[in-house]
């Protein structure tokens, strides 16, 4: 007989739904996952009322799960979710399908994973299974493997190519912020999270000015007009008011809580660009973790940005500096092509 599950697809600023459906699987850093057996139900709740999809967990070529086996989900945009399952997603199919899942009483909204025992989410879930599409984008292929790269060899390359002189200083400051966020993470853990304002303050203000960035090209909650404020707003020269430095701004970045995600911030820091017609790059942070856009190559940024899709990626956290973004390593650059989107000269060369 088939036990069903409720999964999170995620909290606090993170939606693991599209990966779920995308890659055919269900993960999660809590234990509990391993429980869950061929055959089993499993209910994608989003909030606390509403069923994204169901499916039942499956076995391919001869595994149906593990933990801790799959380098991908070391890093999924800053967190580690090392339990897995393979499961075949179906999602509701028809307005009225849709409706139904939108509004689901019963739900257990606590925690990441949990058994479910109210009938009316089973029943729900049944009726996705039997009626349901597959996600438009199955296809099952996970992710490449990406290289580790060390903080002296990331700074070792920006020296050869002439973007950065080799300097002990700014190889301590980073390390100082690794520590910092490390501290964070192992004092506070991820249940108490630390203030957006405290995280911009001791985490990316300081690796701003490691960089190159002096104090009088870097504007603060800079007012952008129907109580709007730019967390950070970055100028190829010192800031004089709105009217003379609006087009010397190259870079706007939005911050976030410590222990919230990015799931949902590209396209809040994309609605601030319009207004600055040489705005080089964008930038989502909650202190750790970098997510940097670029310009296409048509000189301007895309309608909407992916939050899967980013030019390029950095998790600043110990053994996270990777090559290439975990999640999408043929499209994502890495921890060197974030850097470079970072430093000042770069970007004022460019504009």
């Amino acid at each position: 007989m088939s036990t069903y599950w409720q999964i999170a697809a995620g909290s606090a600023g993170r939606d693991y739904s599209e990966l779920f459906l995308k890659f055919g699987m269900a993960f999660c850093g809590d234990k509990k996952l391993d429980d869950t057996k061929v055959g089993d139900t499993v209910i994608l709740r989003q909030g606390a009322k509403e069923i994204k999809a169901a499916g039942r967990v499956v076995s391919r070529e001869g595994r149906h799960g593990g933990a801790g086996d799959k380098e991908w989900l070391s890093d999924v945009d800053g967190w580690s979710l090392l339990v897995w399952r393979y499961v075949d997603w179906k999602m509701p199919d028809g307005d009225e399908a849709n409706d139904e899942a939108k509004s689901v009483p019963g739900l257990n909204p606590q925690g990441t994973i949990s058994q479910a025992h109210q009938s009316v989410p089973k029943k729900v879930a049944d009726k996705i299974l039997a009626t349901g599409c597959s996600p438009k984008e199955t296809g099952y292929k996970e992710p490449e493997e990406t290289k580790l790269v060390a903080v002296q060899e990331l700074l070792e390359t920006l020296d050869r190519e002439g973007l950065m002189p080799l300097s002990d200083e700014l190889k301590n400051k980073i390390e100082h912020i690794q520590d910092l966020a490390r501290y964070y993470t192992c004092h506070y853990g991820w249940k108490h999270n630390i203030p957006e304002h405290e995280a911009r303050t001791f985490l990316v203000v300081p690796l701003l000015l490691a960089l190159g960035w002096s104090e009088q090209q870097i504007k603060i909650e800079l007012p952008s007009g129907k109580r709007k404020r730019i967390d950070i707003a970055c100028f190829s020269e010192p800031y004089e008011n709105w009217k003379e430095s609006r087009e010397n701004c190259v870079a706007i970045i939005e911050t976030k809580k410590f222990a919230s995600g990015l799931t949902y911030a590209q396209n809040q820091v994309k609605s601030y660009s319009d207004k600055f017609p040489n705005c080089k790059v964008l930038i989502t942070t909650n202190g750790y973790c970098y997510k940097i856009y670029l310009k296409d190559e048509k000189g301007s940024f895309p309608k909407y940005l992916d939050p899967y899709d980013p030019s390029a990626y950095i998790n600043l956290l110990k053994n996270y500096l990777r090559d290439k973004y975990p999640l999408n390593p043929k499209e994502g650059n890495g921890a060197l092509d974030a850097i470079k989107c970072l430093l000042p000269n770069n970007l004022i060369q460019t504009a």
